[in-house]
């Protein structure tokens, strides 16, 4: 399985305001969580149907502002 990995920062700290999104493809879903700080649990935890994970991850990058 692959992770994308998004952050506002040039230099990504994996849990540093990051956005970490997998997709499963045997429950067929997209699955976020975004870490605001280091050393904590994510922030932000989400599953969602294949079909709506453009959606959500416009959704979450407008919430977000970044």
């Amino acid at each position: 399985m692959d992770k994308l990995v998004v952050s506002i920062y040039d230099r990504i700290d994996t849990f540093v305001e990051a956005l970490h999104i997998t997709f499963d493809i045997q429950s067929d879903s997209w699955h976020f969580e975004y870490y605001a700080h280091p050393f904590q649990d994510p922030e932000f935890v989400r599953k969602y149907s294949a079909d709506k994970g453009i959606e959500k991850f416009d959704n979450f990058i407008k919430m977000i502002n970044w």
